[in-house]
């Protein structure tokens, strides 16, 4: 075990590793492009467990995490639309990293024209209903204007689209995940039958998990969460408690037996805000005994509450603890509990993600 003293997360590799099998499979069976997101974990060493299930294309989220992944892998889609700002840090991207780009509106186009210095691979944000970025779907005439530019400018290559089924994050069910997935092909569908010789790239983790067949029209997928899992995606539907790759391990450093509460040193900082509902109570993770580590059938509680840097847990018994004990716990959140810690364990070594 691990000499713990502070909030320290831990990674299982086989899990994660059996985790990224699983997609690929599907992705394979379908004749898809997997270009997974690598948002959830922001590790160079985790990304070398893609690269040999021969894994060659990545999604990131920011024109930095681009640049810190360049170092190791040669195609990359941004999958956030290009802030303007960043355009002399993607000029600086080595030009051997085959460099995608999001955009869903015409003026950014300009910016890119006027400003970038190398060539780059154009996709569309598709909205096809989750309302956070993109164009949406029916809006043939925004879509047409950015396409023609594209035509006209030598740097700027068009190549498809790009859509992120949102919504599926609202379920409470696999059949409610595919249902919300169904709906999404359907809008995509209508766009596909204009644009014919185009790559349409979905992803998200919840219906990349459970879908078994594709439409042939889709040609790339890219979930992120998935390597690692967490309990909100097992909550809703998207995977098995086993196969969550994660556990921060907190220490106990009190115990209010009039409560049947103990509080431990890990809080937001650690973990994030994000919670669920468990019977119609806050949960910031579900708590487990340290020597059960990977056992997810023994929980002993629920973290209620998080303030900066104290978590409270309820127990059903405080005599099974004593202050210094350590605890393991599923975190509600993987993508900000990895980003928060900026660090991890694997098989009792520590890596470090970009910073």
């Amino acid at each position: 075990m691990l000499d713990v003293t502070r909030p320290t997360l831990l990674l299982n590799k086989k899990i994660s590793i059996t985790n990224i099998s699983k997609i690929k499979d599907r992705a394979d069976r379908n004749n898809l492009i997997m270009r997974p997101h690598f948002k959830t974990h922001q590790s160079l060493e985790v990304g070398k467990w893609y690269k040999n299930q021969g894994i060659d294309r990545i999604t990131v989220s920011s024109i930095s995490m681009a640049k810190y992944f360049s170092k190791d892998w040669n195609d990359i889609l941004i999958a956030f639309p290009v802030n303007i700002l960043e355009i002399e840090t993607l000029n600086n991207i080595s030009e051997k990293c085959k460099l995608g780009l999001l955009v869903d509106n015409y003026i950014v186009l300009e910016h890119l024209s006027d400003k970038l210095t190398r060539n780059v691979i154009i996709y569309i944000k598709i909205d096809v209903g989750y309302k956070r970025a993109g164009i949406i779907y029916k809006n043939l005439e925004d879509i047409d204007k950015i396409i023609n530019h594209c035509s006209d400018d030598i740097k700027l290559n068009f190549n498809g689209f790009v859509s992120h089924f949102g919504d599926t994050y609202n379920s409470r069910s696999e059949s409610d995940i595919i249902e919300k997935y169904k709906k999404s092909i359907m809008k995509l569908s209508k766009l596909s039958e204009s644009y014919k010789n185009c790559e349409f790239s979905v992803g998200d983790t919840p219906s990349n998990s459970l879908v078994n067949y594709y439409p042939s029209f889709i040609t790339e997928i890219r979930p992120g969460n998935f390597i690692f899992y967490d309990l909100f995606q097992h909550l809703i539907g998207s995977c098995k408690i086993e196969d969550i790759a994660l556990r921060m391990i907190c220490p106990v450093v009190s115990i209010y037996k009039e409560r049947n509460e103990i509080l431990i040193y890990g809080g937001s900082v650690h973990f994030s805000k994000d919670s669920v509902h468990i019977d119609d109570r806050q949960c910031y993770g579900y708590v487990y005994n340290y020597e059960n580590l990977w056992n997810e059938k023994n929980r002993v509680g629920i973290v209620k509450s998080l303030s900066q840097e104290h978590g409270i847990v309820k127990v059903e018994n405080t005599q099974n603890f004593t202050i210094g004990d350590l605890v393991s716990i599923i975190p509600v959140h993987s993508c900000l509990t990895v980003d928060k810690m900026q660090d991890f364990f694997i098989e009792g070594n520590k890596h470090s993600i970009m910073g």
